[in-house]
């Protein structure tokens, strides 16, 4: 079964995990801020040289995982100037959208490589979630990986059955993926239930008072951490409200 959490010794991985938390929410909001693709285009190789100056991790291992979101990239890309006007304006919202979801996945992946499941949820019931919902989302984010391995194999045997997904326009090809997307489906809905299986099975949420075998405490790299993540929200802010950078006019202003 396929994990996103690597193992190494770096900063990212020894901060606080309330940290990485906050610092990955405020990523998504600094990239909602902007449109301008050139602004995107940077804040994604940031991400990327951050984590892997910071994170010590690959840069082709942080990329690995954008894969399935590259057939929304390509449909966006298409459909955008078609459905907009002028073409070039479509174009242009489709590359800023391309890049945000591209982001949006690159952050979330990048939490995931560098924080163990067990601090992840000690992490969201810290800052003030309950125990179930902070199990809830990390189950949901752990099993990420595994629907991406059930997918891979899915297309694999379809393949092996004469399947070619390559071919053809992007509809003939959208409808050839509904012979992966519904057997993705079904053992989802299975997984699921065998999950829920387990859950009760080891009598969960019956207590309301849980204690943990190992707790977190903020250091000073953690402060400073911190400071350096909500420095550089206000920054942008400033850039995006005061200064009107890393913003293009697309839509009309209506009449």
């Amino acid at each position: 079964m396929r994990e996103f959490y690597v193992r190494k010794d770096s900063l990212l991985h020894s901060l606080d995990p309330r940290v990485k938390i906050v610092g990955t929410l405020l990523g998504i909001v600094i990239l909602m801020l902007f449109n301008d693709p050139r602004f995107l285009f940077s804040l994604f190789f940031l991400i990327l040289i951050g984590g892997r100056i910071l994170g010590n991790i690959d840069v082709k291992k942080q990329i690995s995982p954008l894969r399935p979101l590259l057939l929304i990239v390509v449909f966006t890309l298409f459909f955008w100037p078609l459905i907009y006007s002028p073409w070039y304006k479509g174009l242009l919202l489709g590359v800023s959208f391309s890049l945000r979801l591209l982001s949006f996945g690159l952050l979330t992946f990048l939490l995931l490589m560098t924080t163990s499941q067990r601090e992840l949820i000690l992490g969201f019931v810290k800052l003030g979630l309950s125990y179930e919902l902070g199990l809830t989302l990390t189950i949901a984010l752990r099993y990420i990986p595994t629907l991406y391995t059930l997918a891979q194999t899915i297309i694999d045997a379809q393949r092996s059955r004469g399947l070619e997904l390559e071919r053809g326009n992007p509809l003939v090809r959208l409808k050839k993926m509904t012979a992966v997307l519904i057997p993705l489906i079904v053992v989802s809905l299975k997984t699921a239930h065998e999950l829920s299986i387990a859950l009760e099975s080891r009598a969960f949420g019956y207590g309301k008072r849980r204690t943990f075998l190992k707790d977190i405490k903020m250091g000073r790299k953690d402060y400073v951490a911190l400071t350096v993540i909500v420095a550089t929200f206000l920054i942008a802010v400033y850039l995006r409200y005061f200064l009107g950078l890393g913003h293009v006019t697309i839509y009309r202003a209506s009449s």
